[in-house]
This record gives structure tokens, sequence and C-alpha cells, in this order.
């Protein structure tokens, strides 16, 4: 009952601010919210495996999370190219590398510097996709839909698998998730697509739509199972505790990770959306 009271709580304070600066903040607004819970869900992903340690590589790490969504901000405007948006990249990454190399300890002679490389890659440049969503034509309502979709399949996946789930589907990952609960997590997820499309997706076909919910519903999945296995190998329950009652922020956003990167490349590459900035 505590945790049912906390998880509403919580939804009644984030959701209408989450929509009201997705609705009205613009591209800038968005970002803004975008940034800190990129920082957080990368500050909780390098304490699962190093605990308080490599503080100062940390703090590297996420100030160049931080500017690769800064890129990403320039280019959904325009102010930056693609060709620029990956020259950032390149160069990041290499003076990260040199700092993990320079801080370099005993335990580990790279500093630590492929699972800083993975964290920046896994969240802030997967998040990068969703200012990038929010900046194409009708984007308030792509992010909306994603959000609300992923945020259903979730829902779904856990309701069926608690009812219905006999059979594991990744056992050694996530003993309790079930093929029962994953086929109504992606029935859900075609629901909610049938139900809203008219309101946030008009522009995008809905026999499209209904086809890319489909194979969004099996990826976020599989950014679930993804984190899953990062939480398996650090050997902890939650990536953290600040949301009351849901864990940590990386807890919350695993699927939506993978569910940005792939809506976005199916609006791009299937439904002729914009690709302005890499001319």
């Amino acid at each position: 009952m505590k945790n049912l009271f906390q998880r509403t709580l919580v939804a009644l304070v984030f959701v209408p601010l989450f929509l009201a600066l997705v609705r009205w903040g613009g591209v800038p607004g968005f970002a803004l919210l975008v940034l800190p819970v990129s920082l957080m869900a990368q500050f909780e992903f390098y304490r699962m495996f190093l605990g308080e340690k490599d503080s100062r590589r940390v703090r590297a790490a996420l100030v160049n999370g931080s500017l690769v969504l800064a890129g990403f901000w320039g280019v959904s405007d325009g102010r930056l190219s693609g060709e620029a948006l990956l020259t950032l990249l390149g160069l990041g990454s290499l003076g990260l590398l040199v700092f993990c190399a320079v801080y370099a300890d005993d335990e580990d002679f790279s500093g630590h510097f492929p699972l800083f490389a993975t964290g920046i890659l896994y969240i802030p440049f997967s998040l990068g996709f969703l200012i990038l969503l929010r900046s194409l034509p009708g984007g308030s309502g792509l992010i909306v839909y994603l959000v609300g979709m992923t945020w259903i399949v979730d829902i779904f996946a856990y309701a069926f698998g608690s009812i219905l789930g006999r059979v594991p589907l990744a056992p050694i990952l996530s003993p309790k998730k079930t093929w029962e609960g994953a086929v109504g997590g992606v029935a859900g997820g075609l629901l909610w697509t049938y139900a809203t499309h008219r309101f946030f997706t008009p522009s995008v076909p809905l026999g499209d739509l209904i086809g890319a919910a489909f194979a969004l519903s099996i990826v976020g999945q599989a950014g679930d199972l993804a984190e899953s296995s990062f939480k398996r190998t650090a050997k902890v329950k939650d990536s953290g505790g600040l949301i009351p009652g849901h864990g940590g922020f990386l807890d919350k956003i695993d699927s939506l990770l993978f569910n940005g990167v792939a809506f976005y490349a199916f609006l791009v590459f299937f439904e002729g959306y914009s690709i302005r900035f890499w001319v």
C-alpha cells in the first residue's frame, strides 16, 4: 500500500510537469527536462559498478554526457550539422580516454574508460534522439505517444506476467519476466497505438504505425532486459532509490533508451521525416 501511494504521488507530480514541458516548452524546455534525467541515470549506472570510487572520472564522464546532449540540441535547431556532432563525439571520447588514462589505478589501467564510454553511449547518446524527435513536425505528440506507449507496454507486461505468466522469458537475467508477459506488453502497445493515433500521431499512417508499435513493444522490452543484465552483473536490485516507489531514474527510462532511437529511425527511414541536419 505504501509503495502504491508513493507511485501515485510521484505520478501526480511528474506527469503534469512532463506534459507541460513537452507541450509548451518547445525543444529547449524538453532538452532541459532530458538533461537532469540523463545525468541522474548516467550517475546511477556508474555507481552500480563503482560505488563511491573514481568520483573524478565519473564527473568527467557526466560532463562529456552533458556535452553530447548539448550537441543533439544544437543539431535539432540547425546550429550544428551532423558532421559537427560526430566530430564533437569523437573529440569528447578521445578527451575522456586521455583523462581516464592519466588517472588510472592499479585496479584498472584503462581508468575504467570502457565503462564510462558505455554509459555515455547507453544513456545521453540514446536520449539525444528524443530531443531530435521533439524537433520534428508534430514533435510534442510524437514524444507523448512514445513515452505513453513505452509505459503501457510495461504495465501490460507486468499485469499479464503476474496473472498468466508461466514460461520464463530470460530466467538468468530477470527470473520474473515471462513470455506471456512479453506478449501482453505487445498487445498493450498495439492497443495504445490504435486508441491514440488521431490525437498524437495523425500524420503517420495508422497501418505503418501499427507495424512500428509491434516492433517498438519488443525493442522496449529488450531495453528492459539490457538494464537487467547490467544490474545482474553489478549485483544490485535497482539502479537507485531517488524516485519513491519506482527505484532509480535508469529503472524508469531503460525501455525508452532503446525505443527513442528505434522510433526516430522508423520516422526517418520509413516515413520520410526530415534529416536536414546532415546537409
